[in-house]
C-alpha cells in the first residue's frame, strides 16, 4: 500500500516554506504517478498494489486510480484529531473507496471514558464496514512518554500496549480486516503483537512507515517475517514526500519527482519481498 493521505502534514509544510496550500493536490497526483509507473514495472505491483489517499486534497486522484484498477481507500478520521473524531457527519460519507482507513491514538493512562469512546466509535465503522462490503484498515499510534526510555519502550512498552489494545478491541466488537502497526526491529516484540491479533481469525497486520529509511524499513519487515497475520505494508513519506516536496519547491520537473516516487516503491515492494524469503 502506498499510503499518500497525509493532510495536516502537507498544511504545516507548505506554511512553513511558503508554498501554497492550493498546490498539496500535486503531490496526491505524484504519488499516483508513481504508483502507476511502478506498476508498469512489477507484476507484484499488478497483483497487491493499494492506494490509500483523501478526499480533501485528492478527490481526482481517487476517480483516476480507480479508473485504473486500483485499489483504492480513504481515511475517515479528522486529520490531526484526538480523540477520535470523524471527518464528516456521518462518518460513512468519507468513505469512498474500497476500503476505509481509521487512525487512532492510545494510551493505557488516558481516562476511561475516552478509550471507551474511541472504541464505540471503532464499532460503529467496523459493522457499517461489514453491512456495506468495504474492507476495514485500523490504525493504532502508540506514543512514549517522557519518563519512557526509547530503547525499552520499542522493545516492551509499545508491543504490550499495542497488543493490550487490540484484545480490547476485540472484547469490544472490533475486528478490522488490517490492523495497520508501527514497525520493530525485534522480532520478538513483533511477535506479542502478532499474538494478540491472531485471537481472531480474519485480522492481518500491515507495517506502517513513519517516514523511515529504507535500511530502518527493510529492518522491520525482516523482524515481521516471523509474524503470522503479517500481510504487507502501508508506506507513505518515505516513498512519495521528498520527491513530491522537490517539485513543490522547483527542484525537479513533476516527470522526475514521480519517477523518483516509483523507484522508491519499487524498493519497498523488493525489501518486502527479501523479508518473506530469507
Amino acid at each position: 500500500m502506498l499510503a499518500a493521505d497525509h493532510r495536516w502534514q502537507w498544511e504545516q509544510w507548505c506554511d512553513a516554506h511558503g508554498v501554497p496550500r492550493t498546490r498539496i493536490p500535486e503531490a496526491k497526483r505524484l504519488a499516483l504517478d508513481g504508483l502507476l509507473l511502478a506498476r508498469e514495472h512489477s507484476k507484484d505491483v499488478q497483483d497487491a498494489a493499494a492506494f490509500l489517499v483523501d478526499e480533501v486534497y485528492a478527490s481526482a486522484e481517487i476517480q483516476r486510480a480507480r479508473a485504473a484498477g486500483i485499489t483504492v481507500g480513504t481515511p475517515l478520521e479528522r486529520a490531526g484529531a484526538c480523540p477520535l473524531e470523524w471527518s464528516t457527519d456521518p462518518f460513512w460519507r468519507a468513505a469512498v473507496g474500497d476500503f476505509a482507513k481509521v487512525l487512532v491514538r492510545h494510551r493505557p493512562e488516558w481516562q476511561q471514558a475516552m478509550r471507551n469512546d474511541q472504541l464505540d466509535k471503532l464499532k460503529a465503522l467496523g459493522d457499517w464496514c461489514r453491512a456495506n462490503g468495504r474492507v476495514f484498515l485500523l490504525e493504532v499510534l502508540v506514543a512514549p512518554q517522557q519518563d519512557e526510555r526509547e530503547e525499552e519502550f520499542e522493545r516492551t512498552v509499545r508491543p504490550s500496549i499495542l497488543a493490550a489494545f487490540i484484545r480490547d478491541a476485540y472484547a469490544a466488537g472490533v475486528v478490522p480486516d488490517f490492523w495497520k502497526v508501527e514497525g520493530t526491529t525485534l522480532p520478538s516484540a513483533m511477535q506479542v503483537i502478532d499474538a494478540a491479533a491472531a485471537e481472531r481469525r480474519e485480522p492481518r497486520i500491515v507495517i506502517l512507515g513513519k517516514g523511515a529509511g529504507f535500511e530502518v524499513i527493510s529492518g522491520w519487515f525482516t523482524a515481521a517475517a516471523a509474524a503470522r497475520r503479517a500481510a504487507g505494508f502501508a508506506i507513505g513519506r518515505s516513498v512519495y514526500w521528498a520527491p513530491s516536496a522537490d517539485h513543490l519547491l522547483g527542484r525537479i520537473a513533476a516527470t522526475t519527482a514521480a519517477e523518483r516516487i516509483a523507484a522508491n516503491y519499487l524498493h519497498v515492494v523488493e525489501a518486502w519481498n527479501a523479508s518473506r524469503h530469507d
